[in-house]
């Protein structure tokens, strides 16, 4: 459960997600049509999720996380459902609506600019880092914590790659301004300080650092990339989100030490699957 947001109302989502639109007689609807495709994805789920379970349409133990049931009996719907689940309605109503707010402000942040690994910085990039945070969250959940659910540790791990890539930005907790690089740590506190589960905080900034380990301080010391968006899933996008040829990117994140970014831009193979 997260702490209050200072600002949690409709012009502050809507300059966080930087949409400028002349027809704003309807802000929810440019808001919602201004979310980058995976996070309104994302988002949406995880909205319908919360009623589902809270109206009783679903039940939570049909979507939550248990190893034995994916092995055993194949629910391999398991494997994402988890991760869209932040909290329902009711009694702890407050946290989830806060839960919604953080994960289409810090998902829609990063997918704009994501740390780029071969497709630009873009929504392929994002998606191969949301598929590894997710297997180290349920590896390390599974062997450690025993949770059900991980989606509010998944969009915990997605503000703190944000966080470390945007170090020096400023950010604000009722007011208080800070700088991002610590931001996820006094998230944690708080939880700690209230008594709230800070166990998926820890989760979600342990498997966040180590992909930013993976794709941004190793190839800095050492010069080698270690993680590679394939060609078939940068394709692939391109052809759902542009549906003609594809346009080799710009990278999006470099660094000012004169050091390359991690990540290559390559144009896929007209022939993915040849």
């Amino acid at each position: 459960c997260l702490p209050p947001h200072p600002q949690l109302h409709i012009s502050t989502i809507m300059r966080a997600a930087n949409i400028h639109t002349a027809d704003d007689s309807n802000p929810v609807k440019v808001w919602y049509s201004g979310l980058p495709p995976l996070t309104r994805v994302w988002w949406t789920l995880s909205l319908l999720s919360a009623c589902f379970v809270y109206f009783g349409t679903v039940s939570g133990s049909t979507i939550s996380w248990s190893w034995p049931l994916v092995a055993g009996r194949f629910h391999v719907w398991r494997l994402v459902t988890n991760f869209c689940f932040v909290g329902t309605w009711g009694k702890n109503g407050f946290n989830t609506l806060i839960s919604l707010y953080m994960l289409q402000q810090y998902s829609a942040n990063y997918e704009r600019n994501a740390i780029n690994t071969g497709g630009g910085g873009g929504l392929p990039d994002y998606i191969l880092m949301l598929v590894i945070i997710a297997a180290l969250q349920l590896i390390m959940g599974t062997c450690f914590l025993g949770g059900y659910f991980y989606g509010t540790s998944l969009y915990f791990a997605v503000m703190y790659v944000w966080c470390k890539s945007n170090a020096n930005s400023d950010v604000s907790l009722w007011g208080f301004k800070m700088k991002a690089n610590v931001f996820p740590f006094v998230l944690m506190a708080l939880h700690m300080a209230t008594g709230g589960d800070w166990t998926m905080d820890a989760l979600g900034i342990a498997s966040g650092h180590a992909y930013y380990f993976l794709v941004d301080i190793y190839p800095a010391t050492q010069g080698k990339d270690l993680i590679h968006t394939p060609n078939w899933l940068i394709a692939f996008c391109h052809r759902r989100m542009s549906g003609g040829a594809y346009v080799p990117p710009a990278a999006t994140n470099t660094r000012n030490n004169n050091m390359r970014a991690p990540g290559r831009v390559n144009p896929p193979n007209a022939n993915p699957g040849g």
